[in-house]
């Protein structure tokens, strides 16, 4: 086989091979209590140019942040949400955030995304980037939709729609699909999650981009045989 023949053939496989991912909950970022998951660690220099009273530029906080099926703070969990969030803005309300969204239930568990991006606090829908993963998303791309669903104080709720596309990607994450029998949540082909363990479900998804570009490599190696 050619060199030209075997690397064509190298990209079909990954081309084939990756799956796009979706994946739907909810963060739980809490301040204040007893028992907060979120810890400032880092207070920056009080100065006439912050755009909030007790707000300052370089503010960091630490989060567990956990990750829910629902809004509820009762629903099953799925997940954390671990990392930083940073005032990074002299002029605004405007984060950078760098987390590591970790699954801890059912297949996927003890899988991650590595999510970073810049979060203007004050916009109710924002994106961000997908720039890796572990376990069953490793080598993941894509992107984050997050937005504000609630908040009361310091603490916000957040929900995540997640999509991405990696080799190993095999889940789809939503709380409000129907659980099959064999999905183990025993509701039935109609029922609703119970549990996070039902609720990462797989579903492979090839996407129509990566379909064109396999048929494109199988009739380019069929040409150099």
């Amino acid at each position: 086989m050619a060199p030209h023949t075997a690397v064509l053939l190298s990209l079909l496989l990954l081309t084939t091979c990756a799956a796009d991912t979706h994946l739907h909950f909810f963060l739980h970022d809490v301040v204040s209590g007893s028992n907060p998951t979120a810890v400032q660690v880092i207070k920056g220099p009080a100065s006439s140019s912050n755009a909030f009273p007790g707000v300052a530029f370089g503010d960091t906080t630490v989060i567990d942040d956990a990750l829910m099926e629902t809004s509820s703070p009762t629903s099953a969990p799925v997940g954390r949400a671990q990392g930083f969030y940073m005032m990074s803005s002299q002029s605004g309300m405007v984060l950078m955030m760098c987390v590591n969204l970790l699954l801890t239930t059912g297949d996927y568990n003890g899988s991650t995304l590595a999510v970073i991006g810049r979060d203007d606090i004050m916009t109710t829908t924002r994106e961000f980037s997908v720039v890796g993963g572990t376990g069953k998303f490793r080598m993941a791309t894509g992107y984050v939709v997050w937005k504000t669903n609630s908040s009361s104080g310091a603490d916000a709720t957040i929900e995540l729609d997640v999509y991405t596309t990696g080799l190993n990607g095999t889940a789809t994450i939503d709380a409000n699909a129907p659980v099959s029998p064999i999905d183990g949540g025993g509701a039935g082909a109609t029922g609703k999650s119970s549990s996070g363990a039902a609720a990462l479900r797989g579903a492979v998804r090839y996407g129509w981009a990566n379909a064109w570009v396999a048929a494109v490599l199988v009739a380019l190696a069929g040409c150099v045989w």
